[in-house]
């Protein structure tokens, strides 16, 4: 199957496409690079619904079989599964010839970013992560901090670069240790029908 990505920020579309090759080498789906959408993550379904439609144009002219929207959660007071299945249902009944997956991140993608520690050794000379922040993280705890104000707090030098701090990290993560500590990016994982969460993505495999 050809799946295509819409995601909700500048950061995730540049700095996905190497977490895709990793999944990818280990799925049996071709998986497209994201396009990037103006989606509002406290708009109404209704308007999400309505922003993605020229990214669907494109990817269904690039055949694509399947679409996976990435929304951010922030701090909208909502059960994300049920948000998410509001908006699936939505897209299914307005755009019905491709089939649709909608994961919302918990509650930003800079939850995805600290959620593999060791990238932060990997780059001391732009970030120095500590022990107590470590703690916070992990085990499996990476979706309930304030992941963007860690970030800011461990970057060394310039402030923090939402953009091209989270390509510097992402080039470096792995997709099983962002696993390890985030649940919705395990329910990422499972859309994708990854073989270690394909059963379930509740708990880190």
């Amino acid at each position: 199957m050809k799946i295509g990505f819409i995601v909700d920020g500048e950061a995730e579309y540049r700095s996905l496409p190497p977490l895709l090759r990793q999944i990818e080498r280990e799925s049996q789906h071709v998986l497209l690079n994201p396009l990037l959408a103006k989606l509002q993550p406290l708009a109404h379904v209704s308007r999400i619904v309505a922003a993605v439609a020229p990214a669907i144009k494109i990817l269904r002219g690039k055949q694509a079989q399947k679409v996976i929207i990435l929304i951010d959660r922030e701090n909208r007071e909502v059960c994300s599964g049920a948000w998410a299945a509001e908006i699936t249902n939505a897209l299914a009944a307005k755009y019905g010839s491709v089939a649709f997956g909608v994961v919302i991140k918990n509650s930003c993608f800079e939850n995805w970013l600290v959620a593999d520690t060791r990238v932060f050794t990997k780059l001391p000379k732009r970030f120095s992560l500590s022990d107590t922040a470590i703690r916070k993280i992990q085990p499996n705890k990476a979706d309930r901090i304030d992941a963007q104000k860690l970030i800011k707090e461990a970057a060394r030098g310039n402030a923090y670069h939402k953009v091209t701090d989270a390509m510097r990290i992402m080039a470096e993560a792995e997709i099983m240790s962002i696993a390890a500590n985030s649940r919705s990016f395990r329910r990422f994982l499972r859309m994708l029908d990854h073989p270690r969460y394909r059963d379930q993505s509740r708990n880190p495999g």
